[in-house]
Order: structure tokens, then sequence, then C-alpha cells
């Protein structure tokens, strides 16, 4: 088996990947870049990050630059193909560096919660307590299309251990 290296790849080729191979969750939005994993020269796995889903923990104007800078980002989507053990933590890892390098004060993840996070742990994140989301995201005001079992599943936060919003461990 060839070894694995990470490497920058464009959006919208990696949206693609996403949607060939993805299992649970095809779609994706909001990504503003990519890395990609590679096996020699076969493509086999990409990592998208974006500005946070969660409206919340978007970036509001100050009365500075607009729009804001992003200084919390996403990882939105991993898909890896099978069989290339370790690739979803090389993409994790490879997207906190990049991020970091790139000012960014956070970077956060979810998982589902019948996810252990076996490949976010290997790569040094660190969970949040409790689940979130699963909610109705429709409301009167902004009508949305239904959400499907998978989109409504409750999911684990995920930070980098050097993110400014990561819970600190008390021991």
């Amino acid at each position: 088996m060839k070894s694995l290296t990470t490497a920058p790849y464009p959006v919208k080729h990696a949206i693609r990947f996403v949607s060939q191979v993805h299992r649970r969750l095809p779609r994706v939005t909001g990504a503003m870049w990519a890395v990609g994993l590679w096996s020699g020269d076969t493509l086999c796995g990409v990592a998208l990050v974006g500005h946070p889903v969660a409206r919340l923990l978007c970036p509001e104007p100050s009365g500075g630059p607009w729009p804001p800078p992003y200084h919390r980002l996403e990882v939105v989507r991993v898909a890896v193909e099978e069989g290339h053990r370790n690739g979803c933590s090389m993409l994790y890892g490879a997207c906190s560096r990049a991020a970091r390098a790139m000012g960014a004060r956070d970077l956060l993840t979810y998982t589902n919660e019948d996810e252990p996070g076996t490949s976010l742990r290997a790569a040094g994140w660190v969970p949040d307590e409790g689940l979130y989301g699963g909610g109705q995201v429709s409301r009167p005001s902004r009508p949305r299309r239904p959400r499907t079992d998978l989109e409504a599943q409750r999911r684990r936060r995920w930070w980098t251990p050097w993110s400014e919003s990561a819970p600190t461990t008390k021991g």
C-alpha cells in the first residue's frame, strides 16, 4: 500500500468527491477551502473547511470590516474511501495545522452521536460536553425543507486543542 499524503484541493472538486463517497451526508454547503488525501497519484479522501454552520457560532459585524474575519472555522465534511487507514485522522490534522497557520482562533467539527470520534481523538481533538442540534430548523418567518433522520440526529462537538473555545480539562 502506498503512503498517504495531503495537499490543497479545489473546493468544487472536493464537493463532487463528497457527493460520491460520503455515506451519510453527501450534500455540502459553506466550504471555503479543501484538503485532498492522496495515495500516490490517486485521490482517496477530502476535507472541507468553512464558516460554522451554527448561526450563533458565526462572526457578528462589529462596525469593522465587512465581512468580518473568520477567526472561527468548522470542518464541515470529511470523506475517505474505504480501506485507507488513518486517512480521516490525517485530514483532520492537516485542517488543524492549516487553520492555525492562517490565524484561526477556533476550529471545530461535529460527529453524529453514534460515532466514537476515533479519528478525531487520534488527531488530538477535544470533545465538548453534551450533544447539539437535532431540533427543528424551520420557523414561521423562514420555512425550511423537512430534515432527514440523519440531519436531525444530535451531534457531539469537537475542538482542536489550540482552539480558544476548547474545553479545558480539570485535574
